[in-house]
């Protein structure tokens, strides 16, 4: 190393104790072109004493300097992890941003600590990463807000695990937000995916139909194969109307077979928790899939279920007038027969084999 460039290094020590603000614009030129203007020159040696110096220096620095040497730092690549990590676990996000967003230097270990120490601007700045790996986007999924994961799930260069899969799947239960950034997502496996298709919008609901209808037999086999994750039951939480119906239901299962005819008998005679314990059994989805399908007068949702059993149209249209508290239901036909052709036989059968191996898994659980 020349005696001139130690000199300068020298100097950005004397400079940085200097407390004017001009004094610190001097102190980033001189970083600038000394270290950044030919970084193919710089010698090992000459990086890890700039690594060194600027790191001891940095803390004092004005907040507008500190994001500037960042940002200047990020975008040359330059080999100080260092002076690097340090703004990157800045408290203040403009000097963090940069490095969280764009640095390589940062390793894995070193993007977990910020996410499990730093705030959610941080944790947002990581989530827009390149190439974010899994271990990096278990802890998003774990520490992140709704807000956060989101962003994760939105960065298709991210990865993200089958675990953490689940854990944004259960969180999308009853977030609109998660819901519409996990559907959105094209390597969200195709069995979560049917977890939400009975909670989301009629629109993200037509997106997941899509993506049933695209699959071959054998990718769909392959996924029903890992659609063994049971649906969490809160026993200890059911209503009262549920365990009656239940009750019920096993009565009746006991002389004969549960079909479309009992969704009729039920909805007409107002005996809703009937009702949903019935569309539960016929169809596999949940007692509070089908509950939610009442309480909302979801017809699109109810059309999907249906159209999986193969109900005949008229049964359908008679049952979706009473789901939406049509007084007239018998002559509702012609209002509902359009939602329930546009409904893709396919994708719905697909999404029944989904709830079928959920609910024999969650029985044979439960036994």
């Amino acid at each position: 190393m020349s005696s001139s460039t130690v000199s300068a290094f020298a100097r950005l020590k004397d400079l940085a104790s200097e407390s004017s603000s001009e004094k610190r614009r001097e102190l980033l030129r001189s970083i600038t072109d000394l270290f950044l203007g030919d970084p193919c020159e710089r010698s090992d040696a000459e990086c890890m004493l700039f690594d060194d110096v600027v790191g001891a220096v940095v803390k004092d620095m004005q907040t507008s300097v500190k994001a500037e040497l960042a940002e200047k730092l990020t975008k040359s690549k330059a080999p100080v992890h260092s002076t690097l990590r340090t703004f990157a676990m800045d408290d203040d996000i403009d000097v963090a941003r940069p490095v969280l967003e764009n640095s390589a230097s940062l390793s894995d270990e070193d993007l977990i600590e910020i996410v499990t120490s730093r705030t959610q601007e941080h944790i947002m700045a990581i989530s827009k990463r390149a190439g974010v790996s899994e271990k990096v986007s278990d802890a998003i999924v774990d520490h992140g807000t709704e807000a956060v994961i989101a962003s994760l799930l939105e960065n298709s260069s991210a990865q993200i695990g089958r675990e953490s899969m689940e854990k944004v799947a259960d969180k999308a239960q009853k977030s609109a937000l998660l819901q519409k950034s996990f559907v959105g997502r094209d390597d969200v496996p195709l069995d979560l995916l049917n977890e939400l298709v009975m909670l989301v919008e009629s629109d993200l609901r037509s997106e997941i139909m899509k993506r049933f209808e695209g699959v071959s037999e054998q990718e769909l086999d392959a996924a029903l194969a890992r659609s063994r994750r049971l649906v969490r039951k809160n026993f200890g939480k059911q209503s009262r109307e549920q365990k009656l119906a239940e009750a019920e239901l096993d009565k009746i299962q006991q002389r004969e077979a549960l079909g479309i005819g009992h969704l009729h008998r039920f909805i007409q005679a107002n005996q809703i928790s009937n009702f949903c314990e019935t569309l539960h059994r016929i169809s596999g989805i949940s007692y509070a899939a089908a509950h939610g399908i009442y309480m909302k007068r979801d017809i699109d949702g109810l059309a999907f279920v249906m159209k999986a059993l193969d109900a005949p149209l008229q049964s359908f249209a008679t049952i979706a007038a009473y789901v939406a508290g049509k007084k007239d239901a018998v002559n509702m036909v012609t209002e509902y027969a359009a939602v329930y052709r546009e409904v893709s036989p396919q994708a719905a059968a697909r999404a029944l084999r989904f709830w079928k191996v959920r609910g024999a898994s969650s029985q044979e659980e439960a036994a």
